[in-house]
């Protein structure tokens, strides 16, 4: 099995259910509906890690793969919805990260002591940072001064935060967030529900990065590394990622984010080869390559490149693998057709260098 397999069952297993989902939200049928959900919910668990939840509208339905910040759960929700069949496509919106607002935002209630506060009982203070065109948030609810644990608070704060606006602004927009027992004078603020709007509209006047998905966002590293190494993966100056956690996995010699995808049937890994000019020219060509490969890859649904590293001997392109075995057939086929351009290899991240 592959997680491109397990994408495949889940779509089947969800057409077999669909009928009855429909039917169930059409005449409120919250039981069946209930039931039918926790059932998906489990498989896109075991697939993703994500969550899986609709919203109760049957005239325009809607699904979410609630990934979270996950990286690993982001990128398989991201072919789960590439993947969805084109009848279901049609009739349904599909969200692979959780949108802003959705009906589990409106309905989320946090109790305190015998008070129960939603979204719009919350008031959101915030700072903006032109420079790292940023939003610092502080979350003010009037239950807030009667917990005591500040992390408690810290961490509801960054949930419902989530909630208000989303994945992707929260990945993209925010840089910090706190909570406010009493409301705080002399900074912005608007209501938590009105927050998404707020940052949207900040990005467009003041043209910000207009990023459509936390997978969009590249991080950039520089090791703190000896380079006078030529050996794999020890050479590298620069490395540019939408998966830090992978990253900073595999510069500490660990392994728990890549035996996650294993779990799941997947496998991170990276392309390399030996850099051909030893100049300013290396980072164009890998770029153009990264382009070429993702470009191969992309319809075929087997990987996808999600970053990759420029270094003193070698350049590399890192990897997800969807299907580990129907890829090994495919990069021989991107060997031969490159071989008078360059010798590619490819190594799991698994396997030492």
């Amino acid at each position: 099995m592959s997680v491109l397999d397990n994408i495949k069952a889940f779509w089947s297993r969800f057409e077999d259910e669909e009928p009855a989902l429909l039917e169930a939200l059409k005449v409120k049928n919250y039981e069946k509906i209930s039931e039918i959900l926790d059932m998906l919910n489990e498989e896109t668990n075991r697939i993703s890690g994500a969550h899986f939840f609709v919203e109760d509208n049957f005239d325009e339905p809607e699904m979410t793969f609630d990934s979270g910040p996950n990286k690993t759960s982001q990128l398989i929700c991201q072919q789960m919805k590439k993947l969805a069949p084109a009848s279901v496509k049609k009739r349904w919106i599909i969200n692979d990260t959780l949108p802003p607002l959705s009906q589990k935002a409106i309905e989320a209630s946090l109790q305190i002591k015998d008070e129960h506060y939603s979204l719009f009982d919350m008031t959101a203070f915030y700072v903006i940072n032109q420079k790292s065109h940023s939003f610092a948030v502080k979350v003010y609810c009037p239950g807030f001064s009667l917990i005591e644990n500040p992390e408690y608070k810290r961490e509801m704060c960054i949930y419902l935060v989530e909630l208000a606006i989303g994945e992707n602004a929260l990945e993209s927009y925010v840089s910090e967030i706190d909570f406010l027992d009493q409301p705080e004078n002399g900074v912005d603020f608007c209501n938590l529900t009105e927050l998404y709007e707020v940052i949207m509209d900040t990005v467009e006047k003041d043209k910000w990065q207009d990023y459509k998905h936390p997978l969009d966002i590249y991080t950039v590293f520089k090791p703190h590394q000896d380079f006078a190494s030529d050996s794999l993966r020890k050479d590298m100056k620069m490395i540019f990622t939408v998966h830090p956690a992978l990253v900073e996995e595999t510069l500490g010699n660990k392994g728990d984010v890549q035996l996650d995808l294993q779990s799941k049937d997947g496998e991170y890994g990276y392309i390399y080869y030996n850099n051909p000019f030893d100049n300013e020219q290396d980072a164009k060509f890998r770029q153009e390559l990264s382009r070429h490969i993702e470009a191969l890859l992309a319809p075929l649904h087997y990987g996808k490149v999600i970053g990759g590293a420029i270094g003193k001997s070698y350049s590399y392109i890192d990897l997800i693998l969807f299907d580990p075995a129907k890829f090994e057939q495919v990069f021989k086929q991107i060997q031969d057709q490159l071989k008078g351009k360059v010798e590619l290899y490819y190594r799991p991240f698994t396997q030492e260098a």
